[in-house]
């Protein structure tokens, strides 16, 4: 099981402290008692199919998580931030027939759900123990399945890769709904390493704990790099680790935190829900070569594939293969896996690969990363069309200094009533869409830009030189 190796790291001193929260603290034993606790409650239930947790990030999101995990019983991340009916799929979806939650009302009888593909499977030597749920294409939250192993497989190499050991401190100052935390969390209590949850991102807060640590590791998105910098405090000699996914690392983030951890091995971390861990990077930027992320991660291979026809020194599609691939999709009753007969995946990145390590050139989905969420825009623009004002919409991701990418969307309207503004639309979305997903601009089209194939070029929309911006 999960906590396995856990318990071996905290034999010798039960006593030591595993879990810290705000003032609170729990010591190993206490801690796997709270576990426990929760375990007995769910054993108790009518079902054996997935259990959504939909808490806070802190103690008790973990605790939760990992109750639910030694039942055998699959556990998925609900964010609370989501739209009802965003919430509303994701249950149905998955499969959900049981939820940990502080909320007296959900948006679907979860009792009357069937069991998802991920239901328990006692006898199983790898069962499904997480199902994630990432952004759909359709604008609807798109379910996945993981088993055990992929995750656990890969504690050995990040140990060693990362240098988290025990007596270590590891600080998750972003929710644990956020794979790259969740994993975090759990990594560093199989580490025999003691774990600093927040309840929300505080960069004051963060950087005051630092201070004070002399063992400390700290898992990071970049975004929270600038903010912290932002503080202008000196550096954190105490911390021997820092740890860095969600979005692409650029030339100013190394700079910080170069500035801001001195002493500290940085980590660069390039993956994907589905894949988990692809390549890492610890040398920093590349001159001339802005989209290095590294060298494969332990374990991992890659390929670059082409249709054929392109020329050498065009990216192709970046292949997988590798002990941490994902399970599949969930799709009504059945698991649906893009992994080939050959193990290898691909989800739609473009690159090179060279004797440093892989290079990314972009992707062929149209993913925004924007302060380390993914948002696909057709889920963003499968709702703006739906207000009557608008007739076609298309949304996009621009650089930005602070999130990576900021979300734009340019609409056409309908000729109906009166035309949209900026705020009319967000507070449309507002009860349709997670927070993150509404754009921050809005412009006005008279058209959208056409491939041959009659699809959007969405290429192009970026170069309008006449869009008017809606304001407030």
């Amino acid at each position: 099981m999960i906590l396995d190796e856990a318990f071996e790291a905290f034999r010798e001193a039960p006593s030591r402290a595993a879990v810290t929260e705000g003032p609170d603290s729990w010591t190993w034993a206490e801690f796997v008692e709270s576990v426990a606790r929760t375990a007995r409650d769910l054993d108790g239930g009518s079902t054996d199919g997935p259990v959504g947790i939909l808490l806070r990030s802190g103690s008790r999101y973990l605790s939760s998580f990992l109750a639910i995990t030694t039942l055998g019983r699959p556990a998925c991340t609900l964010h609370p931030d989501w739209a009802d009916r965003e919430l509303e799929a994701a249950i149905t979806d998955a499969g959900i027939t049981e939820v940990i939650t502080d909320r007296t009302d959900l948006p679907v009888d979860v009792g009357a759900a069937q069991p998802g593909p991920g239901a328990r499977d006692r006898d199983g030597d790898d069962p499904v123990f997480y199902i994630g749920i990432t952004s759909g294409t359709s604008g609807r939250p798109k379910p996945f399945a993981r088993r055990e192993r992929s995750w656990t497989s890969s504690f050995g190499p990040a140990g060693e890769l990362f240098e988290v050991n025990r007596g270590d401190q590891v600080f998750l100052p972003g929710s644990l709904q956020h794979s790259h935390f969740l994993f975090g969390a759990v990594f560093a209590l199989n580490r025999g390493a003691s774990v600093r949850l927040f309840d929300r991102f505080d960069a004051a807060r963060l950087a005051s704990e630092l201070a004070d640590t002399s063992r400390g590791v700290l898992y990071l998105v970049p975004t929270m790099l600038i903010a912290l910098n932002e503080l202008e405090g000196e550096p954190f000699g105490g911390v021997h680790s820092v740890v860095v996914s969600g979005a692409k690392m650029e030339s100013h983030h190394w700079e910080i935190v170069r500035r801001l951890f001195p002493d500290a091995l940085v980590c660069e971390i390039f993956g994907a829900s589905e894949l988990s861990f692809v390549t890492v990077n610890t040398r920093g930027e590349r001159p001339g070569d802005p989209g290095y992320v590294g060298e494969p991660f332990p374990g991992v291979e890659l390929e670059i594939r082409t249709p054929g026809d392109e020329a050498e020194d065009e990216p192709g599609l970046v292949y997988v293969r590798s002990p941490y691939l994902f399970d599949g999709y969930l799709e009504g009753s059945e698991t649906n896996s893009p992994v080939g007969a050959d193990g290898f995946m691909t989800v739609g990145d473009m690159g090179f690969l060279t004797d440093e390590g892989l290079s990314l050139a972009g992707r062929a989905s149209n993913l925004i990363i924007t302060g380390g969420k993914n948002v696909h825009p057709e889920e963003i623009e499968a709702q703006v069309t739906d207000h009557p004002a608008v007739a076609e919409c298309v949304a996009v991701g621009v650089p930005h200094p602070r999130w990576g990418e900021e979300i734009v969307a340019f609409v056409v309207t309908s000729g109906t009533g009166a035309g949209p503004d900026a705020d009319s639309l967000r507070n449309f979305l507002r009860p349709r869409v997670a927070s993150y997903r509404i754009p921050k601009r809005w412009f006005i089209v008279d058209e959208l830009p056409q491939t041959r194939a009659g699809k959007t070029d969405r290429s192009q929309v970026r170069l309008f030189e006449d869009a008017i911006e809606l304001g407030p």
